[in-house]
């Protein structure tokens, strides 16, 4: 014990060492730009910067704790460009889909703030929290699936569909044990299943910037208030809901801890339990700062859990805490149950990394958003024909293969879809996250309990029959949306005192079925479902029960909801974004030019290269769609930005080496002519 507290005074001696503090700046400094780019995570930074750390920097204490401060900083950054440009991470979906409507209202900076104050209070509380525990991942995560009546409204059909769709989405590629190819059409790149970064790019992101393009707006209103002022108000705010963060912390480093279980899962269950603690709900999905806070909390706090499986057990709690161990391992030292005792030093600063790595960005925030919140008043068409060819980018870069790019469209298409007829699209993120956690964890648990044995476990049932109860508390308890006015209101409350009144016979004779344009999504999900439930007889017994069981509910959970809506029954506000750009005049015709030019696109990359074609688009879109001087100028602006982020960064910009050495496309349509 006394070495131990020896190790801990050598380890505090490292904040008087230059050396310490040079490589921390070192840490922020990279980050700090890197992060704001949407879809460059922690991991990236991560996997550039290691073989530098360990070459160049030779005491493993002051190594390991860079690799710790690189975790912990880009959970506060990656919340920008969700709610400055609408472009969400696979960690920031509630930020994006509550704080985007915030900084439309004006309200960007004073978000921002308390975001600042929060996230810095949950990473201290991450670093210093010491709790571990390994439950039934397998029922957690189902747990986190009920979590979608919380995030339906008015829809549940439509939101247990879409959760269930994105289970089914999760299950392409090799089958846990069988390796049966599941859904792969011969698609040899799919071995790894739909890639993370490419779907929430492509149904979640891209189709909030089609929409915001064609509304050819600010994000903000021109009153909204930006000022140094609103983003400490903000701070201050956050700092008064200490409580709240307190207990969302608490709740991101137990689920942090358990290893498997990802930033987007935690996300989406810690916005839930939020919601669970609080007696208004009408506000979320609409815009709420709280269900903001609810998320970043956790999210800054996970950290500090993953570090406990990654120290004490020898086992990653993270992908980037992956790294954190690679490093640990290059400097000869053994992460496992001996790690306290034998480098009591380097977990110390692992600690207190962590804890003023959150602090450090959370000061750079302060400072510098009134500056960033300002790109909220630029009329979006030039930050999105930015932002565009930058997700493409991105995508690709998450997994280079030409065929990503089809992913971002055909997710796209997807995402307008659901948010055309009003099918909440979160649900079918969480199910997309968590179907392949829950098959392979309960695959693991019916090789070694069998089916009575797996589903008989006391934790599981708890933990079901909790599920299950939240789920039903939320469908009855939790009023989301209103009427959109007080004589709808009063004409459906009419309408139904009148109908009540009716014997049951009345009321099935005024029944009418009748197709009409909203059931066509309901149609296309209908058939999703009854193809996959054939294909899955194609495979072995122990690769089909999975997505059978998956695809045979949705084709009647769906069948349901095209009779419901053939019979006239209206779905009430789900908990995502509508087509904002909806009845606003030119929008169709600004919607055709957006396809036009990222037809373009893709035809550049087939012909001139990927690289090129997002300069061209960058450079095309603006005019484009705004005809008029600002449209030219924002043009020349967003060319010369996609064309120094390919050149310094990605590379591939006349002969130029970037940080990330990508392997661009080939030039497929002249390929295929050759």
């Amino acid at each position: 014990m006394g070495e131990m507290f020896s190790q801990f005074g050598e380890g505090l001696s490292y904040l008087g060492n230059a050396g310490y503090w040079g490589g921390f700046l070192f840490a922020v400094l990279i980050t700090v730009p890197i992060a704001l780019i949407p879809g460059i995570s922690a991991t990236l930074v991560m996997a550039i910067a290691i073989p530098f750390i360990i070459i160049s920097v030779d005491d493993p204490v002051i190594g390991v704790a860079i690799l710790a401060t690189l975790t912990g900083i880009d959970n506060t950054l990656d919340s920008i460009p969700a709610i400055l440009l609408g472009m969400p991470g696979g960690a920031t979906q509630v930020t994006f889909l509550e704080g985007n409507q915030l900084a439309r209202q004006g309200k960007a900076a004073h978000t921002l703030g308390a975001v600042y104050a929060v996230s810095a209070l949950g990473g201290i509380i991450g670093a210093v929290s010491m709790a571990f525990v390994i439950p039934e991942i397998a029922a957690m995560a189902m747990f986190g699936v009920a979590m979608v009546a919380a995030l339906s409204g008015g829809a549940m059909l439509k939101g247990i569909s879409a959760a269930l769709l994105g289970m089914l989405l999760g299950t392409v590629g090799p089958a846990p044990v069988s390796l049966d190819l599941r859904y792969m059409f011969d698609q040899t790149w799919l071995w790894d299943g739909l890639p993370l970064i490419a779907t929430t790019i492509g149904a979640f992101a891209l189709p909030e910037i089609i929409d915001l393009t064609m509304t050819r707006k600010s994000l903000a209103p021109p009153a909204a208030d930006l000022s140094y002022r609103a983003i400490f108000s903000g701070a201050r705010y956050g700092i008064s809901r200490w409580r709240m963060t307190i207990r969302q912390s608490l709740f991101g480093v137990f689920f942090g801890a358990i290893p498997g279980v990802g930033s987007g899962v935690i996300d989406w269950m810690s916005y839930a339990l939020g919601i669970a603690f609080t007696k208004d709900k009408s506000q979320f999905g609409k815009g709420s700062l709280e269900g903001v806070l609810f998320a970043e909390a956790a999210q800054n706090s996970k950290e500090g859990g993953q570090a406990i499986p990654t120290l004490a057990l020898g086992i990653p709690g993270g992908r980037s805490w992956a790294f954190v161990m690679l490093g640990m391992m290059s400097y000869g030292i053994a992460p496992g149950p001996r790690m306290l005792s034998d480098h009591a030093d380097i977990t110390i600063m692992i600690v207190l990394s962590l804890g003023l790595g959150n602090l450090a960005v959370t000061m750079l925030g302060l400072a510098f958003t009134g500056q960033m919140a300002k790109l909220t008043k630029i009329p979006y068409p030039v930050l999105g024909f930015i932002i565009i060819p930058i997700s493409f980018l991105a995508a690709f870069q998450s997994s280079p293969h030409i065929s990503v790019i089809g992913i971002v469209l055909v997710g796209a298409v997807l995402g307008l879809l659901m948010k055309r007829y009003k099918w909440p699209r979160p649900p079918m993120l969480i199910g997309f996250i968590l179907g392949p956690i829950i098959e392979a964890k309960l695959t693991n648990s019916l090789g070694l309990y069998g089916w009575v044995g797996t589903f008989t476990r006391p934790f599981f049932l708890v933990l079901f029959i909790v599920a299950i109860a939240t789920a039903i508390i939320f469908s009855k308890y939790m009023k989301i949306g209103n009427p959109a006015s007080s004589e709808e209101a009063a004409a459906l409350s009419n309408g139904a005192a009148q109908d009540s009144s009716l014997p049951w016979t009345a009321k099935l004779a005024n029944l009418r079925w009748t197709f009409r344009e909203t059931q066509w999504f309901s149609f296309v999900v209908m058939v999703i479902g009854a193809y996959a439930w054939y294909e899955s007889y194609s495979f072995s017994s122990r690769g089909s029960w999975f997505p059978l069981g998956i695809a045979v509910p949705i084709f009647f959970l769906s069948s349901a909801q095209f009779i419901r809506e053939g019979l006239g029954a209206k779905t009430g506000e789900i908990m995502d974004i509508g087509i904002r750009s909806a009845g606003m005049e030119g929008a169709r015709s600004a919607g055709l030019m957006i396809v036009g030019v990222i037809t373009l696109m893709i035809i550049g990359a087939g012909t001139i290269g990927l690289q090129y074609a997002a300069i061209l688009v960058a450079l095309l879109g603006p005019p484009a769609i705004m005809w008029n001087r600002l449209g030219i100028f924002g043009g020349l602006i967003g060319g010369s930005i996609i064309m120094a982020l390919n050149g310094l960064f990605f590379g591939g910009i006349f002969g130029s080496n970037g940080v990330v050495a990508v392997i661009w496309p080939d030039k497929f349509i002249l390929d295929f002519f050759r």
